[in-house]
């Protein structure tokens, strides 16, 4: 007797969406498949099953009566597996508090910060993603968002953390010998290196932002490498690639031990803030406002003491 832990699955999913598209090559499509793969795991079906489930008919293909009398409960048996998943996930979620921030930040202050919020945490286990939009909290599971976006939803209840300087710096070698390494000169023939701002941060600044502050407005402003992380950024500014518009935070740790300089500081540094974000209402909402408040404390007593308020 054939039973459901014999089926494969893959087989089942491959003739649902070769049903719903009439097509291999339609149905490979939706699942990213190959057209081969999609037959391939029909077949398999019919031969565990010993059932013929479709025939082709001209460019396309049709399901046997026999598929056509299956299908409904196939399809309510993936509903109801859907439906499975979605509350293992919420079980987790329940066990779990979930932070999201941009990936440089999280690794060079979030991660070493942790244990500090620990009591606020109780029982939970901390998971860290990376940055999601603010209106999407609820839906990607997010219980603590540390961002730079602008606004939020009402419902959302908000803590600046701190304001952070945006500089350029490069490679000392790039400046070696340049006359006025603190004028905005500096970055005039110099090559740029760009943060993507694929997370949504729409007040991230680029350098466009900054050559306008300076009242300069060179050629080239948005050619040159770029980088979906900060961190990697970072790199390629060690190596000499060019100057890079980062937040003096994720910097400092290659600014202290001279591989990064910071260049053009006679040109006021943009600001930008950064900000907690945690649903007002919700199981874990009383939670969220602890941790907050926590790291937020931390940033107060003086650990960031360097950053300006």
């Amino acid at each position: 007797m054939t039973t459901l832990r014999d089926l494969p699955l893959s087989g089942l999913r491959a003739l649902v969406a070769a049903a719903r598209a009439g097509s291999l090559t339609r149905a490979a499509e939706e699942l990213r498949v190959t057209p081969g793969a999609i037959g391939h795991q029909i077949r398999q079906l019919e031969e565990r099953l010993g059932v013929k489930l479709v025939r082709r008919e001209g460019n396309g293909i049709v399901l046997t009566r026999a598929a056509e009398a299956a299908l409904p409960d196939i399809d309510r048996g993936f509903d109801a597996l859907a439906s499975g998943m979605r509350r293992l996930r919420f079980e987790r979620r329940a066990e779990t508090f979930t932070i999201s921030a941009d990936p440089s930040f999280a690794s060079l202050w979030l991660a070493p910060r942790l244990s500090r919020v620990r009591t606020a945490l109780g029982k939970l286990d901390v998971r860290i993603v990376a940055s999601v939009a603010l209106d999407a909290m609820a839906e990607e599971g997010v219980d603590l968002a540390i961002s730079y976006r602008r606004g939020a939803a009402p419902d959302l209840a908000s803590l600046d953390l701190f304001t952070e300087r945006m500089i350029p710096a490069c490679a000392p070698a790039l400046v070696r010998g340049h006359g006025r390494p603190d004028a905005a000169e500096v970055l005039d023939s110099m090559p740029l290196l760009h943060i993507d701002p694929t997370m949504g941060d729409d007040v991230y600044p680029a350098w466009r932002d900054w050559f306008a502050a300076a009242g300069r407005q060179p050629k080239g402003i948005d050619q040159g490498p770029r980088f979906g992380l900060t961190i990697v950024a970072a790199q390629a500014a060690i190596t000499g690639m060019g100057a890079l518009l980062a937040s003096e935070l994720v910097l400092r740790r290659h600014l202290e031990p001279g591989h990064l300089v910071e260049i053009a500081r006679d040109v006021p540094a943009l600001t930008i803030k950064r900000r907690l974000v945690w649903p007002e209402h919700g199981p874990k909402a009383r939670s969220a406002a602890a941790v907050a408040a926590e790291l937020a404390a931390i940033a107060d007593i003086g650990v960031d003491r360097a950053l300006p308020r």
